[in-house]
């Protein structure tokens, strides 16, 4: 039994809560913010999916049509598509489109379903603060000892391992959000697992 977390929820009829209460000022800043990043990171990477698309698409057609293929292109695919994971995966928690078990949310009450909502979101949280120190210190490195990749773009590694740390920090954000939000129980019932 899988299904997808809630897409965002925040009530949008004004600034109440699910509770009846205001919602604090600085959960909808973060709120704001959180959701302004993740739609950023989302559109980005619909962007990279259609330079990914066209790369691929022209690599075929010179490969096998033309007879000479274009060098570099799997090498540029590879470091987009890293790109494109890290630039949307803070869209897709946002949204609703990670997919989890919800075998024990099911049997879980409103409050059960609120503490293992926020101990998702704390997971996701602690995972990209390690992905963000990871990555931050692979760029890093990279970058100071001048670092070029191996294949035929010899591109500075510095350039597609940045997107590591960009992409945590999105990511971040938006779980941080979604973990205030479960406690300050601005996140909807889960029962209907996600879906509208």
């Amino acid at each position: 039994m899988s299904s997808m977390s809630t897409p965002d929820a925040v009530p949008r009829s004004g600034n109440k809560r699910a509770g009846g209460g205001a919602v604090p000022l600085p959960l909808r800043l973060l709120d704001g913010a959180a959701t302004a990043l993740s739609r950023t990171g989302g559109a980005l990477s619909v962007l990279l999916i259609v330079i990914v698309l066209g790369l691929t698409t022209a690599g075929v057609v010179a490969r096998y049509v033309v007879g000479h293929p274009l060098e570099g292109i799997d090498e540029a695919c590879g470091y987009l598509v890293v790109a494109m994971v890290m630039a949307g995966a803070a869209e897709a928690l946002r949204t609703g489109h990670h997919i989890r078990i919800d075998l024990i949310m099911g049997f879980a009450g409103p409050r059960g379903r609120r503490w293992l909502d926020a101990w998702a979101h704390l997971a996701v949280l602690v995972f990209a603060v390690l992905l963000f120190r990871t990555g931050w210190h692979s760029a890093l490195f990279s970058y100071e000892f001048e670092a070029y990749s191996s294949g035929q773009l010899e591109l500075p590694l510095w350039i597609p391992q940045a997107t590591l740390p960009a992409g945590a920090v999105l990511l971040g954000i938006t779980a941080l959000a979604r973990l205030i939000r479960s406690f300050t129980g601005d996140l909807p019932d889960d029962r209907t697992g996600g879906h509208r």
